[in-house]
């Protein structure tokens, strides 16, 4: 990602070069449309995955190597990212649903693909640990980034990476807070620590 000021990353959005890079200069490899269907159909199931808690899917799409960079948590296996998710359900999961548009995929030079999407977050039920509001409600929105790698024939997710994020006052958030989560991920060492 290209590195930008945190108020920069408030006013506008950063992508990497090479998705753009695609359009602007001669592809040395194009990725099929049933790959690039592929992929996205698994960039969708993995949200769905988190709304229904049906975790066992996972191993079917996401390497065993998988790395999650959020400002959440930061996760450096799939086994670790599944266990994320299951001992919080209540805070980041319980009334929420997770919705991505925006989705581009392109191809890199070793064999790779990549995925970006918008990521919106709504709150679609009151819960205890949600603030009382109409419903529904932005929570968040956010880039995703997501990279491909296939294992057997098979396109899985091998790094995803949230950044970005702009988050609903619903949460109460001090604005250190809230910059951390607006923060390109390379931003985020330097600002603190994943709170997960």
């Amino acid at each position: 990602m290209t590195t930008q000021s945190l108020n920069s990353t408030l006013l506008h959005t950063q992508f990497p070069d090479a998705l753009f890079a695609q359009y602007t200069k001669e592809p040395a490899n194009n990725l099929a449309a049933a790959d690039k269907l592929e992929i996205i159909e698994k960039l969708y199931l993995l949200e769905l995955i988190f709304d229904t808690r049906r975790y066992e899917v996972m191993d079917a799409i996401v390497t065993e190597d998988f790395v999650m960079d959020h400002a959440l948590a930061k996760r450096m296996d799939r086994a670790s990212f599944k266990q994320l998710w299951q001992d919080n359900e209540a805070v980041l999961l319980d009334g929420i649903r997770h919705q991505l548009t925006n989705i581009i995929v392109y191809p890199n030079q070793d064999g790779t693909a990549t995925a970006i999407a918008y990521l919106n977050v709504l709150k679609f039920a009151n819960t205890p640990t949600l603030s009382k509001t109409d419903n529904p409600a932005l929570l968040a929105h956010a880039v995703q980034v997501v990279q491909f790698r296939k294992e057997n024939h098979v396109w899985k997710l091998a790094h995803l990476t949230i950044d970005q994020m702009a988050v609903s006052n619903i949460f109460g958030l001090d604005e250190a807070t809230q910059h951390y989560f607006a923060a390109l991920a390379t931003e985020r060492d330097q600002l603190r620590q994943p709170l997960f």
